[in-house]
């Protein structure tokens, strides 16, 4: 009884940056749905392109503003130094939880049944 959401459905392609070919118009059919490929991709709070590189999950966590803005309340009770390790820490722990979705996704397709 699912039905497909066309405005958040969306394939992705995984490829090295060397064999990233011309993908523009791709889409599959499903049913008399069509499902547009995109570059990039979110799921579970990351965003995924299609070399699997981290620039764009990187540019989401330092724009969401709220967790960067409760540190920012507090820049001019710390010195430099602090705040480089405090937001730095807030993106690595992002990434953190990237790396681990991506590490489970891949064991799982390793594992032989």
């Amino acid at each position: 009884m699912l039905k497909l959401n066309r405005d958040k459905t969306e394939f992705i392609i995984f490829s090295s940056k060397q064999h990233v070919n011309n993908t523009e118009n791709l889409y599959i059919n499903v049913g008399s749905s069509y499902i547009n490929y995109s570059i990039s991709v979110r799921d579970l709070g990351l965003i995924l392109d299609n070399t699997l590189g981290m620039e764009k999950q990187v540019n989401y966590i330092y724009k969401s503003k709220y967790q960067i803005r409760n540190i920012e309340l507090i820049r001019k009770y710390i010195n430099d130094e602090t705040y480089k390790t405090l937001v730095q820490s807030l993106i690595i722990s992002r990434l953190d939880y990237g790396n681990v979705l991506l590490y489970n996704t891949a064991s799982e397709q390793l594992t032989p049944d």
